[in-house]
């Protein structure tokens, strides 16, 4: 009787085989004959369920964004006021090691995307903008109804977002705090009063 195999099981499983070789290599030094040995299958395999390496990159990706989305649902829901939510949300991608290197992933994969023009990676990074845009306005718009922000705040995701990017972006300067700068943004943001 012959194997069934579910190609997106497998495909998927051969990605997550390869999250660790990924964070620690990046995308510019990682092989496929380091990816195979590393799933434990043929390169035939690899490019059987994927067109090249950035498609491998790109999954993994994907899984990362899908845990980081849960985590930022998790901050949204917390019994928290809206500052430590707001702290929480755009430092999340900074707060540890593995953080800073799923965040690497993503700024290499980011330029590849770009410099590529590929549509569908393009479409996934927009896709992954509303998701945290949708995040970030439930917190925004739970500050303003329980008085911790200002009304104007209301709808103002897409601005904080772009502050997000920035952070991504020149996180890597040596004279940039992230702390600081999350917490400069939030004292303008936030009611004198509370």
């Amino acid at each position: 009787m012959a194997i069934i195999v579910n190609k997106e099981e497998k495909r998927r499983n051969i990605a997550l085989s390869c999250r660790d070789l990924l964070l620690k290599h990046g995308i510019g030094e990682l092989t496929i004959s380091q990816i195979a040995k590393t799933a434990g299958v043929g390169k035939g395999t690899i490019y059987e369920y994927f067109e090249n390496k950035e498609d491998i990159v790109f999954e993994i990706i994907r899984t990362f964004i899908v845990e980081h989305e849960k985590r930022l649902e998790e901050i949204s829901r917390a019994a928290l006021p809206v500052r430590e939510k707001l702290f929480a949300f755009f430092y999340l991608l900074f707060e540890n090691e593995t953080a800073r290197k799923h965040l690497n992933i993503y700024k290499e994969f980011l330029a590849i995307s770009l410099m590529q023009e590929n549509e569908e990676m393009l479409a996934f990074s927009e896709a992954c903008r509303g998701h945290f845009r949708d995040i970030l306005n439930a917190i925004l718009e739970a500050g303003v109804r329980s008085h911790e922000l200002d009304d104007r705040m209301s709808g103002s995701a897409d601005s904080l977002i772009l502050f997000s990017t920035g952070l991504i972006v020149d996180s890597r300067l040596k004279s940039l705090d992230v702390k600081d700068e999350i917490d400069r943004l939030l004292n303008i943001i936030i009611k004198e009063n509370q």
